[in-house]
């Protein structure tokens, strides 16, 4: 058993985006999982577009909305939404209209196949 608290957990840098900070949980905690973190991001900032080639990366949203692209397609997620961007794809976050935290995690998954109608 493992606890963690996100008072406890010191803000760090985004490997891409340095102006924007985060908080992580917990890197390499599971063999599936590379780290679970933590972002609150406020008007007008933005994640530049990126891929990571070996894992996924998974968003909740928490509260708050903001616009991604994910292989130049606009997504636009909410309070409650879960979006899944799979080893490869480019994304991004585009807007934020207003204060918006999400919860994400880096994991090993296989590519979703998109001819089973998985995937954005």
């Amino acid at each position: 058993m493992k606890l963690f608290s996100l008072h406890d957990i010191p803000y760090e840098p985004v490997s891409h985006d340095p102006g924007l900070r985060k908080k992580v949980f917990a890197r390499d905690l599971l063999p599936s999982v590379k780290n679970i973190s933590h972002i609150i991001l406020q008007p007008g900032e933005n994640a530049s577009e990126h891929l990571h080639p070996d894992y996924g990366e998974v968003f909740y949203c928490i509260r708050g909305n903001a616009e991604f692209s994910v292989q130049g397609k606009g997504i636009s997620i909410r309070k409650g939404h879960l979006l899944l961007v799979e080893p490869g794809e480019m994304h991004a976050i585009k807007k934020v209209n207003k204060e918006t935290e999400l919860f994400y995690f880096h994991v090993s998954l296989p590519t979703v196949r998109r001819e089973r109608g998985l995937g954005v």
